[in-house]
């Protein structure tokens, strides 16, 4: 079947275009005027956000009928090819559409980086790579992603992480969301299979929560993995099954780090239990700190009177010291869902999904309280009361919010060369707006004076990165996303 529409994508491709033609550039096109698909006109050099660039030179992507283009998506690189193709009814799409890249994957006519050019067939998946290029914040990048969708589960089926990622040497570990591991040679591009029991432990868990009548067990799984390079440790943290008690709770798995077999086994777990919660409000990011670690954990997402029990007794809501024993104890309080953590030297950074609107990035001060559930830049779901927008003297105010909502995910701060102008900011992924944000703190660290944005175009998950200075995200729809400084970068 995809053999056929492959073969019929490129019928319909070579025959709708000319063999003589004026390739596409903004000065050629001054004299054609188009329309977006939400009905934006475009003309002279308005074109120039909607030229793409692949190997076979700069395209225009339209939105046409399946009579022309049995996937709806036409590539054309010709202004004569453009204009025939309005002419025919055909809107002018962004280049980085999902659609758009899917399309060039089709075509086969995305640019394949020669880091990955050696990709082995040793795992029983197939491997649609595709390329393109953005303007981001200070640097132009080019952008790689290597889809796995057939390998780790994908979050639209059932809002499981696809699976996180970590920078260890030359390669880069994928930690899938039930438990499968890969890694790549971030040299040669190779891709190998990593034993290991995870995968069992997590399908030994019977996830089942059935919250309001809605089954959220798909939802449990995976919620983050860190290494631990001064105790060469692996960390996972997943949500665990008290099998006496019949309930779920966040735990942390361990490993010594071997990079061809990883044995893991449980070594800490937070005191609370339920039957019922929805994991996917656990929080769960973990990172080294100090001699110990520190884990976030969210508030489970509980039924709203439950909140006024969120108190300090309470691991729910919190950010815990886990000191090398394993013994735990509150480091900070009054958090919703905090999903990014970094530490460097001992300051502390952590993003946290908000309400209703108002995603935060808070610096973590041992002991002190971020307000959450009475203070949040946000409204309830029903839209019915809004939170305080100040938080109270004895709440922490967020350094940074985003209202509306990103969608927040993981953080880092970023040191390499691939990127010398973001040396120092603070790199904020999202899984809504499908973005990487990048923040810089003034030197006192005390406020944002500059927040930039480089669109992605795939929920981003997790990110990590390369000991090349490269970054590397890991995508909620099964995508590996690799992004490098290109040979055309900002002067």
């Amino acid at each position: 079947m995809k053999s056929l529409r492959l073969i019929l994508s490129l019928f319909f491709f070579i025959s709708f275009c000319s063999n003589t033609s004026t390739p596409i550039t903004v000065n050629s096109l001054d004299d054609i005027n188009g329309s977006t698909t939400t009905k934006i006109e475009i003309s002279n050099s308005d074109w120039e956000k909607y030229i793409g660039k692949s190997k076979n030179g700069n395209f225009i992507a339209l939105r046409v009928d399946r009579e022309i283009d049995v996937d709806g998506v036409l590539i054309v690189y010709s202004k004569e090819d453009l204009r025939k193709g309005i002419r025919e009814g055909g809107r002018v799409m962004n280049p980085l559409d999902r659609n758009v890249i899917d399309k060039m994957a089709v075509l086969g006519v995305m640019p394949l980086p020669e880091k990955i050019l050696n990709l082995q067939d040793s795992i029983e998946s197939e491997k649609l790579i595709t390329d393109f290029n953005i303007q981001g914040d200070f640097h132009n990048s080019d952008v790689t992603k290597i889809d796995f969708t057939d390998y780790f589960t994908k979050y639209t089926s059932g809002l499981l992480p696809s699976f996180f990622v970590e920078s260890i040497g030359n390669e880069i570990f994928m930690f899938g969301g039930k438990g499968n591991i890969l890694k790549m040679n971030i040299v040669d591009g190779s891709f190998q299979e990593v034993d290991t029991n995870l995968e069992q432990i997590i399908e030994n868990q019977e996830y089942t929560s059935i919250v309001k009548g809605s089954d959220y067990s798909s939802r449990m799984g995976i919620r983050d993995s860190s290494f631990d390079k001064k105790n060469n440790l692996i960390l996972i943290t997943a949500i665990k099954k008290n099998f006496t008690k019949n309930c779920f709770t966040l735990g942390v798995l361990s490993a010594e780090f071997n990079s061809k077999n990883l044995n893991f086994s449980w070594v800490y777990n937070i005191d609370d239990c339920y039957e019922n919660f929805n994991s996917h409000h656990a929080g769960g990011r973990i990172k080294q700190y100090n001699n110990g670690y520190l884990l976030t954990v969210g508030d489970f997402k509980l039924p709203e009177d439950f909140k006024i029990e969120i108190k300090q007794e309470s691991d729910l809501g919190k950010i815990l010291y886990i000191d090398e024993n394993w013994n735990s104890s509150i480091h900070s309080s009054g958090h919703r869902n905090p999903q990014g953590l970094i530490v460097k030297g001992e300051n502390v950074l952590s993003t946290e999904h908000g309400p209703f609107g108002g995603d935060e990035l808070n610096i973590i001060l041992e002991g002190r309280n971020y307000g959450w559930p009475s203070s949040a830049y946000g409204f309830t779901y029903g839209l019915e009361n809004i939170y305080e927008l100040d938080h109270s003297e004895d709440h922490e105010e967020p350094i940074y919010f985003f209202t509306p909502s990103i969608g927040i995910s993981e953080l880092t701060i970023y040191e390499g060369e691939e990127f010398p102008r973001w040396n120092d900011f603070i790199l904020i992924t999202s899984l809504k707006n499908m973005t990487i944000y990048t923040l810089k703190l003034d030197s006192e660290g005390e406020n944002i004076i500059h927040v930039g944005e480089m669109y992605i175009g795939e929920r981003i998950r997790d990110i990590t990165i390369s000991n090349d200075g490269r970054l590397v995200l890991a995508g909620d729809l099964g995508s590996l996303i690799i992004v490098s400084r290109t040979d055309k970068d900002i002067p």
